[in-house]
C-alpha cells in the first residue's frame, strides 16, 4: 500500500493543476501575500513548486483563507488513487451532482470521517485544525503510510484535555511532528484551518512518505524457505530452513541454513502456526540499542487468537520496566514470509532459557547447578526429570541439564520455600526467596490479568542449590489485557485468590500468589512498590500503543491473509469479536490497560487492599508439605533425611490423568443406576479400569459433600445420558493407610443401566 500511496502521490503533481475548484489556481511561483519570512513561507513554495497546491490567482496564494471540509477529503481521495465511489449518500448535505460528492462518500466508506450529529457532513464549511488532525491520522492508519516519530515534537499540548475526542489522533500528528502547534505551544482545536497551515501539513505528510521505505522496513521481514518446501509439520522434529531479516535499521541478516520447529500448547493447534528457530552460532537478532541478546534460540509468536497483535510485545514492554523481574524477553514485531508466502505479523522474540543474558543461573553436569522451572498444568515427559508435581501442581523442568536426585533434592527445596511462605514469617521467608522478583511478578500479572498464571507460563528459577527461589520471566500473553472471556473486567484483583463475599478463602488460582497474598507484610510491599512503579508503567503504556498505531497499516496487513477478526479462536471475549478491525482491537487493549492502571492505583493505595482477608495465615485453605526440614548447603543438591523418596500414592494422583490417558481433557466412568454410584463402585472403576491398579491395594477417594451433590444430579440421568463434574481426588493405600493430597480431577460420568447388574444391583 506504501508504494500503491507514494507514486499516486506524486501523480497528484499533475492533477492538482486542473484541480482549482479543490485549492484555487494560479502560479506555483513567488505570491505577493506571503511574506519570505513568515513561517509558512517555505511549505507554501515548496507545495506549489510541487503542485500540491496552487495560488488564487493574481500572483496571490492567500495564506490565511480558509480550506474545507470537502477541499480537505478530496485532496486525500486523489492521493489514495482510489477509483470514484458510485453509492448512495448517507449524508443528507451530499448529493450526487455536488463536484465534491465522490470525495466524501470516498471517506465515509473508508471510516476517514463520519460526519456530524443529526446525518450532516457540512462539506463547504471551514474545517477544523480537530478535524483536519483526525482525518490525515485515520487516513494514515487506513493505508498504512510510512510515518516516523519525530524526536523534536512538542511533549504536549496544553490546550488539549485527555479525553477530547480527537486526542488519540492528534496524537499521531504530535508524535511525528506532522502538526506542532503555536509558538506558545498550543495546538487551537477550535480554530479553523488555514491555507498557509494545509500547505505546512501536506508538505510534511509528501516529505515523510516520499522517501523509499517499503512496509516491510517499517516493522522488519522475516523470510524462511524450508529444505522441504513445505510448512513445518512438527513441534518436536527440527528440519533445515534458511532465514533472513531485514531489519527496521536497516541491518540485514542471513544464514543459509538453522533449524527450525513448531512450539506452543493450544497455539499449536491453531492455523497460523508458532515456531522455534535455532542457528548454528549465538546470534543477536534485535535492535543492538535494544535489550535483545546474543543466543542460538529464538522464537516467532504468531499472537493468532490476540487480534490486537501486540498483547505480547506490550506486556513484555511494561514487564521490563520492573528491575526486580531479573529478565524480560526482548521482542520486536515482524512480517514473516515462509516458502515464499506471506504468513503474516509475528512477534521475533528470545526465548525463555537458561543462557547469560536470559535465565542466568548456573549450569553443567555438576550438582551445583541451578533450576529453571515452569508452574505447568500441561507438563508430560518422565516424572522427577521432566516434571515433577508438588501439592497435586504440577511443574516443568525447563533446564536442560540435571538428573534424578538433583531434580527430587530441588523439588524438597521447593516444598520448603512454598511451606515458609505459608507459615509467614517473614524473616525466614527472606531467607528462601527474593522478594522483588515475588512483588513484581505478582503485580505486573495484576496489571494484565494474566489468566494463564493459573495454569503453565509461570516460571521461577533457583540460581544455586537450596538457594533462594526468584520469579520471572513473563511469558506467553495472549489471554492477558482482557482477552479472556472469564477475564474481562478492569477491577478487582484477579491472580492468585477468589474471595467470597464474606471474606473467607474458598479457591486458590497460582497457589504461589495466593500464599503471598495471605501474608499482610506482602500486601505492604506490594502497595509501596505500586507506588514506585505506576508512573513509569503509564508512561511506558502510553509511549508504545502510540508507537503501535503508526505502525497499524503495517499491522492491518495480518488480516489480509487471516480473516479472522470477527471470529472466536479461543477465549476471546465478546467485546473483542465486535472489533471490525486491528486498530480497534488496539484501542481495545489501550482503553481497557487505562481503566485497569486507574481501578489498582486507586484500590492498592486504599485501606481496602487486603481488608477483604481473613486475618490468620490459614486462610489460604493450604496444608504445609512434607517435613520440610531445609538443607543447609548452596555447595550441592542434597536429598532431606526426610524425604524417603516418592510415595506412590501421591505418583497416582499427581498424574492421574496422564495414567488414565485422557485425550479430551476428563475420566470417563460408566455407572449403572442412582444405587450404583457410590465412592467404592466409583474408586473401583478409576483404580481397575482407569489407572490399571489392584483395587485391593489402592483405593480413590472423593470429598463426601461434593460427591454426594454430584450423585443427586447423577440420579436425574436418563439411560445413556452423560453429565461432567470436577471435584477433588485423593488416593489411600490400603495397606498403609497412606495417602495423597487431593487434587481436582474432571470426570464425564455415563448412565448405563446395563451395568447394574456388575455392581450388584
Amino acid at each position: 500500500m506504501a508504494r500503491k500511496v507514494l507514486s499516486l502521490f506524486i501523480s497528484l503533481l499533475f492533477m492538482l493543476s486542473a484541480a482549482h475548484a479543490v485549492l484555487g489556481d494560479g502560479a506555483a511561483a513567488s505570491f505577493s501575500d506571503v511574506d519570505p519570512n513568515a513561517w509558512y513561507a517555505e511549505y507554501v513554495e515548496d507545495v506549489c513548486s510541487l503542485g500540491i497546491m496552487t495560488g488564487k490567482g493574481g500572483g496571490k496564494f492567500d495564506p490565511e483563507g480558509n480550506v474545507t471540509r470537502a477541499e480537505f477529503v478530496t485532496v486525500l481521495k486523489r492521493i489514495s488513487g482510489d477509483a470514484d465511489e458510485v453509492g448512495a449518500s448517507s449524508f443528507s448535505d451530499v448529493a450526487g451532482t455536488d463536484w465534491f460528492y465522490p470525495y466524501v462518500i470516498w471517506a465515509a466508506d473508508k471510516g476517514i470521517v463520519t460526519g456530524y450529529p443529526g446525518g450532516a457532513f457540512l462539506p463547504n464549511a471551514r474545517i477544523l485544525r480537530s478535524e483536519m488532525a483526525a482525518i490525515l491520522a485515520r487516513y494514515i492508519r487506513l493505508t498504512g503510510c510510512r510515518v516516523t516519530e519525530d524526536p523534536d515534537a512538542v511533549a504536549s499540548f496544553p490546550d488539549v484535555p485527555a479525553d477530547a475526542w480527537y486526542a488519540a489522533d492528534l496524537e499521531v500528528m504530535r508524535t511525528t511532528g506532522l502538526l506542532r502547534g503555536d509558538a506558545a505551544g498550543r495546538f487551537l482545536p477550535g480554530n479553523t484551518a488555514t491555507r498557509a497551515e494545509a500547505a505546512t501539513l501536506f508538505k510534511r505528510f509528501y516529505d515523510m512518505i516520499s522517501a523509499e521505505d517499503p512496509y516491510e522496513k517499517l516493522l522488519g521481514t522475516v523470510r524462511l524457505e524450508t529444505e522441504t518446501g513445505r510448512d513445518v509439520e512438527s513441534k518436536e522434529v527440527y528440519i533445515g530452513t534458511s532465514f533472513s531479516l531485514t531489519a527496521p535499521d536497516g541491518r540485514e541478516i542471513a544464514y543459509d541454513e538453522i533449524s527450525i520447529r513448531g512450539r506452543g500448547q493450544a497455539s499449536w493447534g491453531l492455523e497460523k502456526k508458532p515456531y522455534k528457530l535455532k542457528f548454528p552460532e549465538k546470534v543477536c537478532l534485535m535492535d543492538e540499542n535494544g535489550s535483545g541478546t546474543k543466543a542460538k534460540d529464538w522464537t516467532l509468536i504468531p499472537c493468532h487468537s490476540d487480534k490486537s497483535l501486540i498483547r505480547n510485545y506490550l506486556g513484555f514492554k511494561l514487564a521490563g520496566t520492573l528491575d526486580g523481574i531479573e529478565w524480560t524477553p526482548y521482542g520486536e514485531l515482524v512480517h514473516v514470509y515462509l516458502n515464499g508466502e506471506y504468513r503474516g505479523v509475528y512477534l521475533l522474540s528470545e526465548h525463555v532459557e537458561v543462557a547469560k543474558g536470559r535465565v542466568d543461573i548456573k549450569d553443567g553436569t555438576k550438582d551445583n547447578i541451578g533450576f529453571l522451572i515452569e508452574y505447568d498444568s500441561w507438563a508430560t515427559g518422565e516424572y522427577n526429570t521432566d516434571f515433577f508435581s508438588v501439592a497435586g501442581i504440577k511443574y516443568s523442568v525447563q533446564s536442560d541439564f540435571g538428573n534424578v536426585d538433583q531434580v527430587i533434592a530441588m523439588k524438597c527445596h521447593l516444598e520448603t520455600v512454598y511451606n515458609a511462605v505459608l507459615e509467614g514469617d517473614l524473616e525466614k521467608v527472606e531467607q528462601y526467596v527474593d522478594l522483588a522478583s515475588a512483588v513484581d511478578i505478582y503485580l505486573i500479572n495484576e496489571i494484565y490479568r494474566n489468566n494463564d498464571v493459573d495454569w503453565s507460563s509461570f516460571f521461577m528459577y533457583f540460581k544455586e542449590p537450596q538457594g533462594k527461589l526468584y520469579f520471572g520471566p513473563v511469558w506467553d500473553l495472549n489471554l492477558a489485557f482482557g482477552n479472556s472471556s472469564e477475564q474481562t473486567s478492569t477491577s478487582g484483583l484477579a491472580v492468585g485468590h477468589i474471595i467470597s463475599t464474606s471474606g473467607k478463602y474458598k479457591g486458590v488460582r497460582n497457589t504461589w500468589l495466593a500464599a503471598f497474598l495471605s501474608n499482610d507484610w506482602f500486601r505492604r510491599m506490594a502497595a509501596e512498590r505500586w507506588e514506585q512503579i505506576r508512573d513509569t508503567l503509564k508512561e511506558t503504556a502510553s509511549e508504545q500503543i502510540a508507537f503501535v498505531k503508526s505502525r497499524i497499516g503495517d499491522l492491518e496487513k495480518n488480516f489480509e491473509v487471516w480473516d479472522i477478526l470477527n471470529v472466536a479462536l479461543g477465549q476471546e471475549p465478546e467485546a473483542t469479536l465486535r472489533c471490525n478491525s486491528c486498530l480497534e482491537n488496539v484501542e481495545y487493549v489501550e482503553n481497557w490497560l487505562k481503566a485497569r492502571i486507574e481501578w489498582l492505583d486507586g484500590y492498592y493505595l486504599s485501606p481496602a487492599f487486603g481488608a477483604d482477608y481473613p486475618a490468620d495465615k490459614t486462610k489460604n485453605g493450604s496444608a504445609a508439605i512434607g517435613n520440610t526440614v531445609p538443607v543447609g548447603t548452596h555447595d550441592a543438591w542434597v536429598i532431606p533425611d526426610w524425604f524417603g523418596g516418592d510415595k506412590q500414592v501421591q505418583f497416582i494422583v499427581d498424574n492421574i490423568e496422564e495414567l488414565c490417558g485422557i485425550t479430551r481433557g476428563r475420566i470417563e466412568v460408566r455407572l449403572g443406576g442412582y444405587a450404583t454410584m457410590t465412592q467404592k463402585n466409583v474408586s473401583k472403576v478409576l483404580v481397575e479400569e482407569c489407572l490399571k491398579y489392584d483395587p485391593a491395594k489402592y483405593e480413590v477417594f472423593f470429598d463426601d459433600d461434593e460427591f454426594e451433590d454430584a450423585r443427586e444430579q447423577y440420579h436425574g440421568l436418563g439411560n445413556g445420558q452423560s453429565i461432567i463434574f470436577e471435584f477433588r481426588t485423593g488416593v489411600r493405600d490400603l495397606e498403609t493407610g497412606e495417602e495423597s493430597t487431593m487434587v481436582k480431577v474432571k470426570y464425564t460420568f455415563v448412565k448405563d443401566l446395563s451395568l447394574n447388574e456388575k455392581f450388584g444391583e
